[in-house]
């Protein structure tokens, strides 16, 4: 192809070059492109009129077949449109970000289903007029009823349903789920769903945020609203755990220090200024070491969180700044827990060897941390609303101390004389003091439960059902021990036991009967619904173990060999009746 016939063409490509689509260059005085040189391939020029258009002819009949295969492609698009509508949206249409959504999500969700009502819509966004009131009343519910009692994850007065839903969803979400009350099945439902956008978060998404960890905190805290979904307590314990690490929530901006761990990835890592820790992050980091603290103590021996100096830090600075009605409150439970990190620390501890008999210095360490606990308790004070939830805490955290007493071990001291009934020894007196102490600790915090009005019962965390459980727990099991050093039927019995459950049902059975009338209603969840019959039959079997030990008991420290002593309180059953909503799992 003569290059000076192709700049008279308008410089066109060959027919080599235009069939692979790439450019021709062309270098005057040569016959050849530069791709067609380099290839050694025949440079032939594109016939004219390759690039022109086609010339339609009379009538338009070019154009009129243009406009038919436009007219199917909207027919098609319109038929898939129709049939697309008639699906169900997803119940969660939040943004992916807590702040951006999607194309997806947005085009999936500006229209809020008509057919669902205003409470099966409370997860799409943007929320309908229904929707949108029905948030509002529970965002109340939980800033009037259930912050006070949970102080750690604030609620402001001015967030609205809408700016919270788009900008923190979790914790929205999680308000929602809490506070379902007027339908027990549609907050299970709701909860089934925000397990799944939990898992869907942190494991697909790699997200790690404030908001989310907030979220986790409050689902955890009224876990009794999900329990029936099945058991996540200890999985969900460590994910909030997992997130105060990843976070840094757990240590103070300046607190860095040139022996702390790192990888090779600290090396070229931009140091930045570390921002200054929020209140509502002290507050989070509080909250799940609280809560982790609590399950230690009444439900299962977890992995303790450390009590960091970080944590005394918050509490100081929560405590000078007030800038919550409820700060006091709040620094108040974490301080009746860092005592009990140091009961644990101090006593416990040594209980996890297993040795045939404990050290009697374990006395001494006792009467050290009882001064501790009574120092604490003279600081302890409230508003009447707050009062008797924070006392039935403290009297918890006396149970924790004087519980030890139960351990059989200290039942059988090395020289079986200390044990004369005529002159009792410093080793008896003491056993009976930590068993009466426990007994009375027990019944104090049953009693202050008692005192909680229905909206405070209606409203409570899974912390304080959590005590009530380990307390009855503890009451049972000193009522079927029996040794020279302890003998229950001087002190309490069976029919003091069952009067104090029958108490116990009639609370809660007027607490729901006073929701049942509220408008809209408020329910407890269902596994409330049975509570006497359970707790008779948990009087029932107590009352027998009760028998058999006594019976069986001849004076020894040990109880005879043909006793089980796997039975000793109760069998599985009936265990699992009193902990299948008061508690979950292998119990102190």
């Amino acid at each position: 192809m003569d290059a000076n016939d192709t700049k008279l063409r308008g410089l066109k490509a060959c027919t080599v070059c235009a069939s692979a689509k790439v450019r021709c260059d062309m270098v005057l005085g040569q016959k050849r492109c530069t791709r067609c040189e380099r290839l050694n391939k025949e440079c032939v020029s594109q016939p004219r009129g390759s690039h022109s258009r086609r010339s339609h002819s009379k009538g338009g009949t070019c154009a009129r077949d243009d406009l038919r295969r436009l007219e199917s492609k909207f027919d098609s698009v319109a038929n898939l449109l129709s049939s697309s509508s008639t699906t169900a949206l997803p119940s969660i249409t939040i943004a992916t970000h807590p702040r951006k959504a999607s194309s997806a999500t947005n085009s999936s969700s500006q229209t809020p289903p008509e057919t669902q009502s205003p409470i099966h819509a409370l997860f799409s966004f943007p929320l309908s007029s229904g929707s949108h009131r029905l948030a509002y009343k529970m965002l109340e519910t939980y800033r009037q009823e259930m912050m006070p009692l949970f102080p750690f994850v604030w609620l402001g007065l001015d967030e609205t349903p809408e700016t919270l839903f788009q900008e923190r969803p979790m914790l929205y979400m999680a308000f929602m789920v809490v506070t379902c009350q007027e339908n027990i099945e549609v907050q299970q439902e709701l909860a089934q769903k925000y397990r799944e956008e939990i898992g869907r978060r942190i494991w697909t998404l790699t997200e790690k945020n404030l908001q989310l960890l907030q979220g986790i905190l409050v689902f955890l805290a009224w876990y009794q609203t999900h329990w029936v979904l099945g058991h996540q307590l200890s999985n969900l314990m460590y994910t909030a755990m997992s997130l105060v690490t990843e976070l840094g929530l757990d240590k103070e901006p300046s607190s860095g220090t040139r022996t702390a761990p790192g990888v090779l990835t600290e090396i070229t890592k931009k140091q930045e200024p570390q921002p200054v820790r929020t209140n509502d992050e002290r507050r989070c980091h509080l909250g799940v070491f609280w809560l982790n603290s609590l399950l230690r103590i009444c439900v299962k021996d977890i992995v303790p969180m450390p009590s960091r100096p970080s944590i005394n830090n918050s509490c100081s600075i929560l405590e000078a700044g007030l800038e919550s009605p409820w700060d006091t409150y709040l620094v108040q439970l974490v301080k009746i827990q860092l005592v009990a990190s140091s009961i644990s620390a101090t006593l416990y501890q040594d209980l996890e060897r297993n040795e045939a008999q404990i050290s009697h210095t374990l006395f001494m360490a006792t009467s050290h941390v009882e001064r501790q606990v009574q120092d604490l308790g003279a600081t302890l004070h409230q508003g009447s609303r707050l009062q008797a939830p924070l006392t039935m805490s403290f009297h918890m955290l006396q149970v924790y101390l004087y519980k030890i007493g139960i351990d059989e071990r200290l039942h059988e001291p090395p020289n079986p004389n200390l044990l004369s009934s005529s002159d009792p020894s410093p080793h008896t007196l003491r056993c009976s003091y930590l068993l009466v102490s426990c007994l009375n600790a027990v019944k104090a915090v049953i009693e202050n439960f008692l005192l909680l009005k229905s909206p405070t019962i209606l409203s409570m965390p899974y912390s304080y059902w959590i005590q009530m459980g380990h307390c009855i727990n503890m009451f049972s099991r000193l009522l079927v021990t029996h040794s020279t050093l302890w003998d229950p039927n001087l002190v309490t019995g069976i029919h003091d036991f069952t009067s104090t459950l029958e108490r116990v049902a009639v609370k809660i059975e007027g607490a729901m009967r006073e929701g049942a009338g509220m408008t809209p209603p408020r329910y407890l969840p269902s596994m409330f619904n049975q509570m006497r019959g359970k707790l008779i039959d948990i009087c029932g079997k107590v009352g027998e173990s009760s028998k058999a030990m006594a019976q069986g008991y001849v004076g020894t420290p040990t109880a005879p060999e043909s006793f089980d002593t796997g039975n000793m309180i109760m069998d599985e059953e009936t265990e699992a009746l009193l902990f299948s909503f008061l508690g979950e799992g292998d119990f102190l």
